[in-house]
């Protein structure tokens, strides 16, 4: 009876530390989603900066060109 009992832990214990894995893995696989799409929201904003510098150049030498 008490080794059936000692079984049963040992498989509930089993059993929590793979849920806590596999909560972790979820966990930092979320982090690393999220991480991702900040870098791409700064590489757009990054990308719009420049954009707008290079327009602003050249619109200030057609201007430069004009007088």
């Amino acid at each position: 009876m008490m080794i059936l009992i000692l079984l049963i832990l040992m498989i509930a214990m089993f059993m929590s530390r793979k849920q806590k894995v596999q909560a972790q893995a979820r966990y930092w696989e979320r982090i690393n989603e999220f991480e991702a799409q900040r870098k791409e929201q700064i590489l757009a904003t990054a990308i719009k900066l420049e954009r707008r510098k290079t327009a602003d150049s050249s619109i200030e030498k057609k201007w430069q060109r004009a007088s």
